[in-house]
C-alpha cells in the first residue's frame, strides 16, 4: 500500500492498487483536467462582462461601481449580478481544488515531482506541451509516457475524490450545509 502524506495535514490517504481504482475516477479526473483551463477563461471573461456591464450601464469603473452598489441596483438586476458573482465563485473554488490536489501530487513521495510535472505541462499550463515534447522532456519512451501519465491522472483522481472533496462534503455537514 502506498500513501500520501501531505505536510499540512495529519490525515493519510491510503491508495489501493490499479486494479481496485475505480475506472469512472480516471474519466472523471481526465475530464476536469481537460475543463481546467476553459473554467479560468470563464472566470476572467465573466469578470470582464461585469465590468463592461457596470461601465456600459452606470458609467462607472468597477471600483466605483463596487462602491455603490445601493445606486446600482437601478440600473443592473442585482439577482443577475449576484449569480455571475456565485458562479466565478464557484468556479474559482473549482480551479483552487484542482491546485491544492496538484499540489499534493506534488508531495507524493518519490514521484509526486514527476507526476506533477506531467499532469502541469499536459492540462495546466496555457501553453501545453504536446505528447512527443513530453517524451523528450522526460527521456522516456511513447508507453512508458502513457502509462505514467494514467498513473499521474488516477493519483490526482484519488486525492480529489477519495481525500480532499470527501474531506469538503464532512465539513460541510459539521457546519450544517449538507444534511445527508
Amino acid at each position: 500500500m502506498k500513501h500520501i502524506y501531505h505536510q499540512n495535514h495529519t490525515n493519510i490517504l491510503e491508495l489501493g492498487n490499479k486494479d481496485k481504482t475505480n475506472p469512472n475516477v480516471y474519466h472523471n479526473t481526465k475530464l476536469l483536467l481537460s475543463l481546467y483551463e476553459n473554467v479560468l477563461w470563464r472566470i476572467n471573461n465573466d469578470i470582464q462582462l461585469i465590468k463592461e456591464e457596470c461601465e456600459y450601464e452606470v458609467h462607472k469603473d468597477l471600483d466605483n461601481f463596487i462602491d455603490s452598489l445601493v445606486d446600482v441596483e437601478l440600473y443592473v438586476s442585482r439577482s443577475r449580478l449576484d449569480n455571475r458573482l456565485r458562479s466565478i465563485e464557484d468556479s474559482k473554488s473549482l480551479v483552487n481544488l484542482i491546485n491544492k490536489a496538484m499540489k499534493m501530487v506534488k508531495s507524493y513521495p518519490n514521484i509526486g515531482e514527476r507526476y506533477y510535472s506531467i499532469l502541469y505541462k499536459t492540462y495546466i499550463t496555457q501553453y501545453k506541451s504536446t505528447t512527443d515534447e513530453m517524451i523528450d522532456y522526460l527521456a522516456i519512451s511513447r508507453s512508458t509516457y502513457f502509462r505514467e501519465k494514467k498513473k499521474a491522472v488516477n493519483l490526482l483522481g484519488t486525492i480529489l475524490w477519495g481525500y480532499l472533496i470527501p474531506q469538503i462534503a464532512e465539513e460541510l455537514k459539521k457546519v450544517g450545509f449538507i444534511t445527508y
